[in-house]
Formats: structure tokens, sequence, C-alpha cells
């Protein structure tokens, strides 16, 4: 680790980010500009490393650069424009060289980040990298939230009532020397979501019930039984559902729903 590294991670090394926290601080919007970010990273064969990256934030995604130093290794290189993003209150990231690629992200604020690590780093003894981020974010201004169609944003916990889309991106290719990856829309298993105020869920292979709690929803029967989705607005402000790929794995590790983060939006 350089000296600069070292330093960082003295400075930002803190217990793992697991329950995914945001750290204190003011909402990120969709167009808070320029940014940088750097911090500690923690992975779970015990190293320790460093992360930063410059960005503009406009209409919800990242474009910029990034660095990684972990485990003897440096993975430098432009954000990946499909996974670069902000929603629902968490910021991710993901830089990309040859065939590394590492994403970074969870819940943020204005002040700083703290989320999870994962991804491919080519010249490491396994490759593949797990583990926890954090580290702080400084906006050059406070930016403005994109308005909903015909007004303001809907507040999160909003149930939405009309017919969804859902679909998630999938990654293609990117492990093997030279090649970068590309990231394609997939229709969702669930094909449609439709939610009604009395608790039933209609998809398009069948449907069930489901409970809310809090901001969120629980498929509780059903072809998608155990199922959680956040309730949280769209990039354009409209009420939407997203199923978090973390949140939704069987007790045997398959998926409920789809290998990827399940978003249902107008």
């Amino acid at each position: 680790m350089t000296p600069r590294a070292a330093a960082l991670a003295a400075l930002f090394l803190a217990p793992p980010a697991t329950a995914q926290i945001a750290p204190a601080g003011a909402s990120v919007t969709p167009n808070a500009g320029a940014v940088t970010g750097e911090g500690v990273l923690n992975d779970h064969d015990g190293h320790t490393g460093v992360w930063r990256i410059t960005a503009v934030l406009s209409n919800g995604r990242f474009t910029g650069a990034g660095t990684v130093e972990l485990n003897g290794q440096t993975v430098t290189g432009p954000l990946s424009a499909a996974q670069s993003y902000l929603e629902n209150g968490k910021c991710y990231f993901e830089i990309e060289q040859g065939r590394s690629h590492v994403h970074l992200g969870g819940p943020c604020t204005t002040a700083g980040v703290a989320g999870r690590l994962n991804g491919y780093i080519a010249g490491t003894e396994y490759g593949s990298v797990e583990g926890e981020m954090s580290g702080t974010l400084q906006f050059a201004r406070a930016g403005a939230a994109t308005p909903a169609r015909g007004g303001a944003a809907a507040a999160a916990g909003t149930l939405p009532t009309r017919k969804l889309k859902c679909g998630w991106m999938e990654r293609i290719g990117g492990n093997v020397g030279g090649e970068y990856p590309r990231y394609e829309w997939r229709y969702s298993a669930m094909v449609s979501l439709t939610l009604s105020p009395g608790g039933r869920y209609t998809t398009g292979v069948g449907g069930g019930s489901f409970a809310r709690a809090g901001g969120a929803i629980r498929l509780t029967s059903g072809p998608f039984a155990g199922a959680v989705g956040q309730l949280q607005p769209d990039k354009s402000g409209q009420p939407a559902v997203y199923f978090e790929r973390e949140d939704n794995r069987r007790a045997d590790g398959s998926f409920i729903i789809d290998a990827g983060r399940t978003s249902c939006t107008g």
C-alpha cells in the first residue's frame, strides 16, 4: 500500500458497514454536480485498501473516473455509465480497467457513503472480491431534485397503483483480458407488477398477497413469496418498487426474483 493509501486507511478505518447506514448529512439530489470522494475498503479476506472518485452527478448518473487500491493491486479507470448512479438514497460507482471491475456503493448523503464492495480484480489470488466500503463525499453544490411528471416527487413509502414494468440489468462479458463489460436490460421474471391498496399484487406470471412494513412491502404468498421491495420514487419522481438483490435470496442462496436488482417502474 502506498503512503497515501496507508494514511487514508488510518483516517477512514471503521467497523464494517454491513448495516448500510448512511452517514449524517443532507440527501443527495439527482443534479448535485461535481463530486469528489475517498475512503477505505475492507474485503472479507482481511485486506484493507482505499478508493477515490472524481465525478459529476447529473440526472441521477455519475460520470467521471475512480481508483481502487486493494491487496497489492490498483484499478483505475472510467466509471461505468450503466452502473454508476444515484437511486433511492444510494450512490453506486463501478470502476473499470481491462478485465478488472470494482463496484462500490450504498446509502449516501452529501457528507459520505457506506456500503458494499464487490467485483473482480485481476492479479489477486482469487480474482473476485467482496467486502465493505465507507468514506466521505464532497459536492460542489447542493443540486436540485428532478421533479416528477406533473409536480413534486412522490414521497418514499408511496404505494404505486398503476401497472409497473419490471426489469434488471445483466452484465455481459468483461472477464476476458482486454474485454470491456456491457450491460443489457432484461425483463424481470415478474414481467410486470400491479399493487392494490387492499394488499393484493399481480405480476405477468401470477399474483398473491403482500403486507406493508414502513417504506417497504413483503410479498407473503404467490410465486414470489418472501420478496421484499422498497417503495421509492423512480428517477422521474413517480412511485416505484425496487427489489434489492441482497434482500431477495432464499435460505439456499437462490434468487426469489432475478439475479440482479429488480426495478419496477412506470
